[in-house]
């Protein structure tokens, strides 16, 4: 298998595009074909956590958004957030308790919400931490939009 120099990022999907042989590259009766595999956007690693639930949390940075968007598969789990201030202390109505879970969430951009939250803009300009719930669940990435 040879791979191609290029990865293509089209469709909100990688295409990484092979060349492939059946036998030796050095056969005369060697069959050539071109491939094609596809991967999630930032599907290249993942933090995961399987039965056994398990956090991340990052380390403090100033929100200067409001949009949290977050790449994650918990098709076959749950994820939830919670945003704690610098010291790491959970703010008042963004606790876990707060989170609508993101049971079954599989998307790109999976925007979380809180019960008197739609999104972070409470809280822009305020050094925060962020700190993910998940059970069976991958997390790819995140970004905060404003």
């Amino acid at each position: 298998t040879i791979p191609f120099s290029q990865i293509v990022t089209w469709n909100n999907r990688h295409w990484l595009y092979y060349g492939a042989a059946d036998v030796g590259h050095k056969s005369e009766k060697n069959q050539m074909s071109i491939g094609v595999a596809t991967l999630r956007l930032d599907g290249f690693v993942s933090l995961s956590a399987g039965e056994k639930p398990g956090t991340v949390e990052t380390k403090p940075f100033k929100l200067e958004g409001g949009k949290l968007e977050v790449n994650v598969d918990a098709s076959k789990g749950e994820v939830c957030f919670e945003v704690l201030d610098a010291s790491g202390k959970p703010i008042s109505g963004f606790t876990r308790k707060d989170c609508k879970e993101g049971k079954g969430a599989n998307e790109l951009r999976f925007q979380p919400k809180w019960q008197n939250h739609e999104d972070l803009a409470a809280l822009k300009g305020k050094v925060v931490r962020l700190k993910f719930y998940l059970q069976n669940a991958h997390l790819y990435a995140f970004k905060v939009n404003l």
